[in-house]
């Protein structure tokens, strides 16, 4: 009976269409195929600089395992609006797909398009034409839903073989017009400015030997360009010379600059456009008569890029906030499909899914709360007793539900905690995890595999409560700087330095700080200087080589550039100059016992009881031992390998090809500095650094990266600052407090003792005086 009525129940939601925004409810989205209607033919600009490409890369248009969902945001330009449009998808499919039951669903600001059979193969393109009315001048989203299965295997680890990949750069939208495009509309340099990738390109263009002042406007508008243009993955180049194909060159100077840089003498002051759509190739031009109204004209466009509200369709806001991550106030409740959850019944193996958000730069992490993920789901009867699902928080684990009932289940409002710690500043990533197979699946019979029944399902109506939290500035922490925390001068201007004044490395500064105007919204003004500063006093932002650096980092910040090979390198070292054959340390003290190898027979090995129980023993005292080193290096009597206290100096990884660091040189000023060992990978390791789940990750007071990302080493700092960020309130104060305390374990605990001593003494002088009454 109850069979039936989960089959009843998942067959009435796979029947049902929903939008994302309509995902909070028990319906989810329809991957049944739908007849194309016939539609008149027409002639569409498909040449490569025409199409409308998806704000995304190659990463971004990976779909893995059995279920995928993402979002995307786009531009569409008023000319655009008058004639037709469609959608051009090129994509590969991993050929263990079964077309049969493997579909991708397509929507556009929630409405469904169309659905496409899946098949293996090489590369193929398809092609769905939107419905007339459905577009918004400005930014608008699509939906991509798939459902992949394999033929035959029926293993969770096989659900990891699924994937399809779309070709970026030959994909989007492509449209018919009826009009022009207005040259000096900002939207239509936007729509024509990011490469085949997604990412955007902007090359600034100084004149040689520019002043510092002409740097610092470029390096305004360059941030404010960024906000404007909701530029994600922002590519920033520095020189005199205009660049080729799709980009914008950015001339910002008064009349005269502007002659000597492009030939032109322009005739009024402001923000002009000039827009080639057939190169894709832009001119953006910030000038005015003098320096004075320059600034002016600066400002303005900077307060527009901050305060414009952004056009298009509710949806594409949605994807665009959805993009950046939902900030989240203190003492705020969201359900999950405002945050980006896209709810629908999984008939698979292995589901995954995630939402993101973020906070304030000035949230200050700790474990004296936690938020509460309130929890509404169904699973159904029949699965493994080893199914259960698993919460994680940045990668952390915060929970874990057991499903494997011999009945279905309901989760009505269970509160999963999730510790203030786990959560940071800017990017938070939360993730859903479930493993949810069942008998069948060992026996995998080819009848079984279309069964459609829901086994899991997350109700889109759970919410993600955030509780008030304690609001301060603190510092060394990386993970402020990529919430964009750019007032490292408490509002002033930022020194900035620039080894040689090199372009490729002016660059790399310019999109380090685009995408940090990105994620904050605000721009930073900085001072560009080739002169490192003689005294430590006052904030710095530094970029250099670490050939470079190596002198100033040593002695002002306590970082030797000068790299050492890892501990896994030395290991392989080690193992490569034994004699081939020879067993290696680990292997001998498996083999040896006081210095003679034993041989168990058959006979004399452990039963079953035995092996079980001493790797019980065996478990539970590895664990306590962890714990037990965890409290201690929390109470600072030994140390601990992933805290760099003050003192310390940090010695670089020879597998590291890129360093993120910020230091306190006083007990007031934290100086941050990005570093490269090959000045030729800067390119690749910026644009690396750009990406979501990368900066999301930037942490602590040290970062040593490999040249795609990866992550080689972190230290936190063992001594923080703590500086004012809005006027001081009771509840906040309290708050602050406790999560310095959380902080700082071995304070907390000298605080308990005194405290203890103090209330026995109060007790005992009351009692005294007690009896002598």
């Amino acid at each position: 009976m109850i069979r039936q009525h989960l089959s009843w129940f998942a067959a009435a939601s796979l029947l049902l269409a929903a939008t994302p925004s309509a995902a909070a409810t028990s319906t989810g989205f329809v991957l049944a195929p739908q007849a194309k209607p016939q539609t008149e033919t027409k002639e569409y600009f498909q040449e490569e600089n025409q199409i409308r490409r998806l704000i995304a890369d190659k990463r971004d248009l990976f779909f893995p395992g059995e279920t995928a969902n993402r979002e995307y945001p786009f531009v569409v330009l008023p000319s655009e609006m008058t004639g037709s449009a469609k959608l051009i998808l090129t994509m590969q499919t991993a050929i263990s797909v079964a077309p049969e039951r493997s579909a991708m669903r397509i929507f556009v600001n929630d409405r469904d398009i169309g659905a496409i059979d899946l098949k293996s193969g090489d590369a193929h393109q398809v092609e769905l034409e939107l419905p007339k009315g459905l577009l918004q001048p400005g930014y608008n989203a699509v939906t991509i839903l798939l459902d992949q299965s394999h033929r035959v295997d029926c293993t969770v680890e096989a659900t990891y073989e699924l994937w399809t990949q779309i070709d970026p750069a030959l994909s989007g939208f492509v449209f018919t017009r009826n009009a022009k495009d207005d040259p000096s509309d900002v939207s239509t340099l936007l729509a024509y400015s990011r490469d085949v990738n997604g990412h955007a390109a902007i090359n600034g263009l100084i004149p040689r030997g520019a002043a510092g002042e002409d740097i610092d406007r470029t390096f305004s508008v360059v941030q404010a360009l960024s906000i404007l243009g909701h530029f994600d993955r922002p590519v920033v180049t520095v020189g005199n010379e205009v660049g080729a194909g799709p980009g914008i060159d950015l001339v910002v100077g008064t009349f005269g600059t502007v002659r000597d840089l492009i030939g032109v003498t322009p005739d009024q002051s402001g923000v002009q456009f000039d827009i080639d759509p057939s190169s894709g190739r832009s001119r953006m031009i910030v000038t005015a008569r003098t320096a004075d109204e320059l600034a002016s004209t600066i400002g303005d466009f900077t307060l527009r890029a901050q305060t414009e509200i952004t056009d298009g369709s509710p949806q594409g806001r949605r994807a665009l906030g959805n993009r950046r991550g939902r900030l989240l106030e203190s003492g705020s409740a969201n359900s999950l499909a405002e945050l980006g959850f896209v709810s629908r019944p999984f008939a698979g193996r292995h589901f995954e899914q995630s939402i993101s958000f973020s906070l304030p730069a000035d949230f200050y992490p700790g474990d004296y709360g936690a938020a509460n993920l309130k929890l509404n789901a169904e699973y159904a009867a029949g699965l493994s007793p080893t199914s259960q699902m698993v919460v994680r928080a940045n990668g952390d684990t915060v929970a874990n539900i057991r499903l494997g009932e011999a009945r279905s289940g309901r989760i009505d409002g269970q509160v999963l905690p999730i510790p203030l710690d786990k959560l940071r500043p800017g990017y938070n990533v939360i993730e859903f995890e479930a493993e949810l197979s069942t008998a069948s699946d060992a026996v995998c019979d080819p009848a079984t595999l279309g069964n459609s029944t829901a086994r899991f399902f997350i109700k889109g109506d759970s919410t993600l409560n955030i509780p008030a939290f304690a609001q301060i500035g603190h510092a060394p922490d990386l993970a402020v700087v990529s919430a964009g925390k750019a007032e490292f001068s408490n509002g002033g201007t930022t020194p900035l330095y620039v080894e040689g004044m090199d372009e490729t490395m002016l660059g790399a500064a310019g999109s380090f700080l685009a995408k940090m105007a990105y994620a904050s919204r605000e721009v930073s003004p900085v001072s560009v200087s080739s002169g490192w500063p003689l005294d430590r006093q006052g904030p710095l932002l530094a970029f250099g080589t670490f050939s470079g650096f190596s002198g100033q980092l040593r002695s002002d910040l306590g970082i030797d550039l000068n790299p050492v090979a890892s501990d896994l390198a030395l290991s392989l070292d080690e193992n490569q100059t034994q004699e081939p054959g020879a067993p290696t340390e680990e292997m001998a003290s498996a083999l040896s016992v006081d210095g003679s190898t034993v041989q168990q027979s058959q006979g004399e090995r452990p039963t079953s009881v035995v092996v079980r129980l001493r790797d019980g023993v065996h478990n539970l005292y590895e664990s306590l031992t962890v714990r037990v080193r965890i409290q201690a290096a929390q109470l600072g009597l030994v140390d601990d390998p992933n805290v760099l206290s003050s003192d310390d100096v940090y010695q670089v990884s020879g597998e590291a090809d890129m360093l993120l660091a910020q230091r306190l040189v006083n007990e007031r000023d934290a100086w941050t500095v990005v570093a490269v060992r090959d000045p030729a990978l800067l390119n690749e390791s910026m644009r690396s650094l750009a990406q979501t789940d990368v900066w999301g990750r930037l942490a602590g007071s040290v970062n040593a990266l490999k040249r795609d990302g990866t992550l080689v080493e972190r230290k936190m700092a063992g001594h923080e600052r703590l500086y004012e960020t809005k006027p001081l309130s009771l509840q906040n104060g309290r708050l602050i407090v406790a999560g310095w305390f959380s902080n700082n374990a071995r304070e907390f605990t000298i605080a308990q003792i005194l405290v203890a001593i103090l209330l026995g003494a109060a007790t005992f002088v009351v009692l005294r005086q007690g009896r002598k009454s």
